[in-house]
């Protein structure tokens, strides 16, 4: 079954309008300052209590340098819904479900879900487009950004074209991942400035990027995506059994086996 459809908490039709011409939308203040705090300590206890098993052979677990500390430290947790009962609650909290279904017009199901830690001096992540050619992945997917830091310039907040997803999808359908070119866009990047407890939507064919957090905090933030129920069902499982095969693909095969989802 779907998640909400119906319910007080979905777009009106101005926010629906905006979110379908521009490709994505900003609403503020849906968390309170509290919960957001909640989130982020339960996460941080779930970081603390695995970090034996938070390595580079975990395909839960991505890293990156930074300019800061020697080692490559965490960047993104994905999933993590299935570890923090918190998590998993906002990923089902009527306040994300009703706006996504009312963009939809029918209920919608957890695709996935990915914690973005980003600490101070990390990179950011170049042009691209989450849609991915795979036969499976549907056209629906969008993400619901929940801001846990705030996301601006200096903390590399995430930058969207507007107006973009308009043209679908940009790339080459060859089931690979992507990037674009920044001369390529027509339109002027927006930064999605938030604050804790913020957030943003936006389509999976809505060209975004960050650059590098240059601030002296953590920019961090829960990276929700859902699919209309119509587009596939409830495929969070399958998604992730799908995205982890593909991960070892790209692996030499001598190291595939070395590979662990925990």
């Amino acid at each position: 079954m779907g998640l909400e459809l119906t319910s007080s908490h979905g777009l009106t039709e101005d926010q629906l309008h905006f979110y379908h011409r521009e490709g994505y939308i900003v609403l503020n203040g849906v968390f309170s300052p509290e919960e957001i705090d909640s989130l982020a300590s339960e996460v941080a206890d779930v970081i603390l209590q695995r970090s034996h098993t938070f390595h580079s052979k975990n395909l839960r677990v991505r890293f990156k340098q930074n300019a800061i500390d020697v080692n490559p430290v965490v960047e993104v947790i994905d999933p993590i819904s299935d570890l923090s009962a918190l998590a998993k609650s906002i990923c089902l909290d009527q306040r994300l479900t009703a706006k996504v279904a009312s963009i939809y017009g029918e209920p919608c199901c957890l695709f996935k879900d990915k914690y973005f830690c980003k600490p101070p001096g990390t990179d950011g992540i170049p042009l691209h487009q989450d849609w991915i050619a795979w036969p499976t992945f549907p056209t629906t997917f969008l993400t619901v950004l929940v801001a846990v830091d705030p996301f601006n310039q200096g903390s590399g907040a995430t930058k969207v074209y507007p107006r973009m997803h308009s043209q679908g999808y940009l790339s080459r359908k060859d089931g690979l991942h992507h990037l674009l070119k920044h001369e390529e866009m027509v339109s002027g990047a927006i930064c999605l400035n938030l604050e804790p407890g913020d957030i943003a939507i936006f389509s999976c064919f809505t060209p975004h990027f960050s650059e590098a957090n240059q601030s002296d905090l953590g920019r961090r933030g829960y990276f929700v995506s859902y699919n209309a129920l119509s587009d596939g069902g409830q495929q969070w499982a399958s998604h992730y059994s799908e995205f982890h095969e593909w991960i070892r693909s790209r692996y030499p095969e001598e190291l595939r086996s070395q590979l662990e989802f925990v």
